[in-house]
């Protein structure tokens, strides 16, 4: 249970990446434009999904008779891109959201990659607290 709770862990990390992590909305004078920040846009998305990809792997690797060495490299590599894509996204976010303060007529709001990413690394603690018990 815990090894596929894993391999959930990465895909949902991995899936993370792909998603906006950004959104970003701006009026002038009449005209409407709206734009989303995706994470494999960034480098820090791309270096994310290249830890998700190895926890998935290595979540695989464990899953397929491994003998228990693989899983906590795993957890570790879920985690930390769960805490790449929810750092990046909020720093974005929050940097987007002071530019715009000062005027209303933009609009920048934390995207569904964010969410996903936490589910990401909530998964891979639940999956190091039940591989203990």
């Amino acid at each position: 249970m815990a090894d596929i709770l894993l391999v959930a862990a990465g895909g949902l990390v991995g899936t993370a990446c792909f998603l906006p992590w950004l959104s970003l909305s701006v009026n002038l004078l009449g005209v409407s434009v709206a734009g989303s920040m995706h994470g494999t846009d960034t480098t820090a998305g791309k270096v994310a999904l290249v830890l998700a990809f190895a926890s998935v792997v290595l979540a695989v690797i464990e899953l397929r008779g491994g003998d228990g060495s693989l899983r906590r490299w795993s957890i570790g590599t879920a985690l930390a891109g769960a805490v790449i894509v929810v750092y990046k996204s909020w720093r974005y976010s929050s940097t987007f959201a002071v530019a715009a303060a000062g005027s209303n007529f933009a609009h920048a709001s934390l995207g569904p990659g964010l969410w996903i990413a936490l589910l990401g690394g909530g998964a891979a603690i639940a999956a190091g607290l039940l591989a203990r018990a």
